[in-house]
This record gives structure tokens, C-alpha cells and sequence, in this order.
């Protein structure tokens, strides 16, 4: 949902009142992790992510009146856990060349606590959008915080399952991501 463009505040650095706000992802400084667990070991992928983010904050904390608004995308060809095994068995199942990245879109804006938003919006993966919920916090500097779980299977992935390897379905994916001012 889209901001209220015509609400403004006096513009100042943040921690102070500010206007609505453009924020881009510093894709340079950003990360995304992507965790499972296996009957083997844990499973850990780090990937790039790029995208926006527009909010308002008053006072060093998100407007509670006011909607946020923002997308982002994970590049699939990205990710890496290190193990090659694992990698080369994750872009098969994916198949990165039909389906390139993971899309977030914000729905809505349920509840402003603080820096804490609690939204829903939809992630599509591999042609599939499903809607989900979450928590974001937006920290001085400013940076953006967002972690959820995540069932693969509601995009229609079935985790491995190769001898005595059993991979979760649950996924955690924690995103830790700079911002950068626009106007």
C-alpha cells in the first residue's frame, strides 16, 4: 500500500521528525541467509538482495498512522551454503534459469510498534505467490531487520530426501539490510 504523499513533516536527519521517506537497499552491504536444518547437519545459504522500502518516522520511530510500502528481490543464482553438493542440488530443484529471484511485495501494514511493523504481503518463488506475514524493524542508520519461517512446500518444493539426508521443510530467512536515503 502506498504512502500518503501529502502528509509532511519537517525534514530532518534521522531520529528526528521526518518526512515520507524513499529508502533503497545498499545491495553492496546487504544480505539475506536462508537456514534449514537436515538429519545430517544445518544448511545455511547467503545470498544478495536488493529493493525499497518507503516509511515515515517521527521522532526516531515509524508514524504509527502510516502504511509501509516496499518490495524486495533475492537473486537465486546468488546464494552459495558453501557445500557444492548442496548448491548444485538447490539449482536443480529451483531451476534459476525459468525462475531467477524471489520476490516480496508489502500488502499491508497490520500493526507500527516502535521501529517494529508487523505486515503481510506476498512472496513469489518459482511461480507461486503466497501471502505471508512477518515482522521489520527500521534501526538508525537507517537499516532494515526482517527474519520469518517460511514452508518451502507452500511454493510447491519438495526438500531433498537422498539416503540417509532428510531436509526440513522450515526455513528460516533473516535479511539484514543498509539503507539508503532518496528522495
Amino acid at each position: 500500500m502506498a504512502l500518503d504523499s501529502g502528509r509532511h513533516l519537517p525534514a530532518t536527519e534521522w531520529g528526528h521528525a521526518v518526512q515520507a521517506r524513499h529508502f533503497e537497499i545498499d545491495q553492496s552491504a546487504a544480505s539475506v541467509v536462508f537456514a534449514a536444518s537436515s538429519s545430517v547437519h544445518p544448511i545455511r545459504s547467503v545470498g544478495s538482495v536488493s529493493g525499497w522500502i518507503d516509511a515515515v518516522v517521527n521522532e526516531g520511530v515509524l508514524a504509527e498512522d502510516q502504511e509501509l510500502d516496499g518490495r524486495l528481490e533475492v537473486p537465486l543464482n546468488g546464494l552459495s551454503s558453501g557445500n557444492p553438493l548442496i548448491d548444485r542440488e538447490m539449482k536443480r530443484r529451483v531451476d534459476s534459469r525459468l525462475h531467477p529471484a524471489i520476490n516480496a511485495c508489502l500488502e499491508e501494514t497490520l500493526r507500527i510498534d516502535g521501529n517494529r511493523a508487523t505486515i503481510t504481503g506476498t512472496i513469489d518463488f518459482l511461480g507461486i505467490s503466497t501471502l505471508v506475514e512477518g515482522e521489520v524493524v527500521i534501526m538508525p542508520g537507517p537499516h532494515l531487520i526482517g527474519a520469518g519461517e517460511f514452508d518451502v512446500r507452500w511454493w510447491g518444493l519438495e526438500p531433498p530426501r537422498l539416503l540417509m539426508l532428510r531436509v526440513d521443510p522450515i526455513v528460516t530467512v533473516e535479511i539484514d539490510a543498509p539503507l539508503i536515503k532518496r528522495s
